[in-house]
């Protein structure tokens, strides 16, 4: 750090849209080919020098995209897959590196993601109004975020207010009458920095079900519906200090399909509710040591309704999450970079009937890495050491309770060949401790572990970075599902998985057309049932291409994955095209139209589920410049 003013980073606002009435000559922004990352070394890095398998997705872009949900963004970044029972709302699980989202963390604004009693992630419902940046971390990051990111990381960072305060919004309307509509206010006001936002997203949906694959079940359009707000204010307490707080809320009702509904006639629901709030203080110590203490709290409800009434099974599920995250960076040289810190959790799971069950669980990790560069040579070592102990609070029911530990490290080695050329590899250690259900049914479990190891070359130059990374990684002990007798059911440490592969990202400008593409090649293999690991494709990739033509903005977007195994059952590969437009109408109006699965594909995500077809939507945007 040169100077002691704390600084945050915001991308420009991409410039988009349709055809409108004429407005000022404005150009519109390419992406940014090497920007600064934080992901992968905890440390501020360009992209291009990142040892680690690093993607990042700007504002910019994600306003270009016009993509509906965070799934559907990431959809064309390598490593990343997903599957969907049904439509927005619906169950969704994603895949990093072939690991399912249970072997993944998300962070928002650097605090870790709460997570549910069996693990999953319930970020994906984050509103992309919201976000102003993404990074994703590809592989093992235990060493640097701990407890289940052996998949690797999704780092989210939320809008802030910047320049004179002003209101902005967006309203978009258009196919099986979806309707998506945002308002916002922020900016920087003496000494303060704020955003408040709020929005309300609907649509009749479709049929969650396939009817041909699960005849019982009711084929009727299962709609969506949901809220948000959130706040987040800064205030300068000198020019070394900051303190903030910040806010998020959200409610939604996703109608969806049961498999093993009994009756056609049978309706569900699942209803979610979830607020984070939290606290943070950023100081600069020196000119060189910065910081951070965050301290948050959050909770998360939802419900599973059949016919009007909750599921006899769940019913109501409660938990709630307390986090505090005590994080450091120092440029000890010009060519010495240290990161150091702490992290402490305790999350409450609580579950009214049936299956029920009271759990807690107590999550600490210590912390440090650093990053130095040697000539034309540059390494990285990230170790850690974390606790995780989860304990049965449930009265009348027998006691279970399961502790597991790991120290897990990362060392990476890269070299310069020529200012243009390079070569990185990595190799790693990680773990995942049992979740709060898993050990409800058996408190016997083991953490799972996990190898991991890659090589990488890469080429940067001013108007391009293009990548190719071999991965290998192998998880013993993982923790598998067992049935038992009638529904009941346990799990035991007893599976081997493993996926080797290659991926190959590529950022480019090419006279005048923005280029974005990837391309990934794998095979996760489960050896316990010795067979490919269910919703993985072997090889899957995306193309990403877009033009400005002065006020105008187009592009086309291509993903693309083979046939992937689920159950008994084989998904087939499919194509899917989209194409968007904008057009600037003046310095803060701009016009935007995309189309979705432009060809009507039908494909599947999940066995005996539906995806949506071809739709088309316009959006208008103000946004004061």
């Amino acid at each position: 750090m040169k100077n002691r003013t704390l600084r945050a980073r915001s991308a420009v606002p991409a410039l988009s849209i349709l055809s409108l009435t004429v407005g000022v000559p404005l150009q519109a922004q390419a992406i940014e080919i090497n920007p600064v990352v934080i992901t992968g070394a905890r440390i501020e890095q360009p992209l291009s020098q990142a040892l680690t398998s690093v993607s990042v997705i700007t504002r910019q872009e994600i306003e270009k995209s016009q993509s509906p949900t965070l799934a559907d963004l990431l959809q064309g970044e390598a490593g990343f897959e997903f599957g969907r029972n049904g439509g927005p709302g619906t169950t969704t699980s994603f895949f990093l590196r072939g690991q399912n989202s249970i072997n993944a963390v998300v962070m928002v604004d650097g605090v870790r993601s709460q997570v549910d009693s069996l693990g999953s992630l319930q970020v994906l419902d984050v509103p992309l109004s919201q976000i102003e940046r993404i990074e994703l971390l590809r592989g093992n990051a235990s060493a640097l975020y701990g407890d289940a990111a052996i998949g690797g990381v999704i780092s989210i960072t939320t809008r802030n207010g910047k320049g004179t305060p002003a209101a902005y919004g967006s309203v978009s309307y258009g196919s099986r009458n979806s309707l998506d509509t945002s308002v916002g206010y922020g900016g920087k006001s003496d000494d303060y920095r704020f955003n408040v936002q709020a929005g309300i997203k609907k649509t009749d949906g479709f049929s969650a079900i396939n009817t041909q694959q699960q005849p019982t079940a009711n084929p009727d359009r299962d709609g969506y519906s949901g809220e948000f707000m959130s706040a987040r204010v800064e205030k300068m307490l000198s020019p070394d200090a900051t303190l903030g707080v910040r806010w998020q809320g959200a409610r939604s009702t996703a109608d969806t399909d049961n498999a093993w509904a009994n009756s056609p006639l049978d309706t569900q629901q699942f209803k979610k509710r979830n607020n984070t709030l939290g606290v943070f203080w950023r100081q600069a110590f020196s000119s060189d040591w910065i910081s951070q203490l965050d301290i948050s709290t959050s909770s998360l409800t939802y419900e599973d309704i059949e016919n009007g009434q909750r599921l006899s099974s769940y019913g109501l599920f409660e938990g709630r999450q307390n986090l505090v995250r005590w994080f450091n960076t120092w440029q000890a040289a010009a060519d010495t970079a240290l990161s150091f810190g702490a992290d402490v959790s305790r999350d409450n799971f609580k579950v009214d009937r049936g299956n029920a069950y009271d759990m807690q669980r107590d999550a600490t990790g210590i912390f440090a890495g650093v990053t130095q560069k040697l000539g034309a040579f540059t390494a990285q070592l990230n170790v850690r050491h974390d606790d995780v102990k989860v304990e049965n609070h449930e009265p009348g029911s027998p006691s279970s309770s399961n502790r597991s530990g790991a120290d897990t490290g990362l060392l990476g080695l890269g070299y310069a060949i020529t200012p243009a050329w390079s070569v990185t590899g990595t190799v790693s250690n990680g773990f995942r401790a049992p979740t709060a259900s898993e050990v409800s049914k058996n408190p016997q479990l083991k953490p799972e572990t996990h190898q991991s190891s890659e090589i990488g070359a890469s080429y940067a130059v001013d108007s391009l970075l293009a990548r190719v990374v071999y991965f290998d990684t192998r998880t013993t002990d993982a923790i598998v599902y067992k049935p038992l007798q009638g529904w009941d059911y346990t799990y035991e440490s007893v599976g081997r998985v493993s996926n080797r592969g290659l991926e190959a990202t590529l950022r480019s400008q090419w006279r005048g057309y923005t280029i974005k593409a990837s391309a990934v090649t794998q095979d996760p293999w489960n050896d316990v049932s010795q067979k490919p690991m269910d919703r993985r494709a072997k090889n899957y990739g995306s193309l990403d291409i877009s033009r400005s033509f002065g006020l105008y903005d187009a592009g086309a977007r291509l993903y693309a994955s083979g046939e992937r195994p689920d159950g008994s059952h084989t998904l087939a590969g499919y194509n899917l095209w989209s194409f968007y437009a904008s057009r600037k109408i003046d310095d803060n109006w701009t016009a935007r139209l995309r189309l979705e699965n432009a060809f009507d594909k039908q494909y599947q995500l999940a066995y005996g589920y539906n995806t949506p077809g071809r739709g088309l939507f316009a959006t208008l945007q103000y946004s004061p410049k």
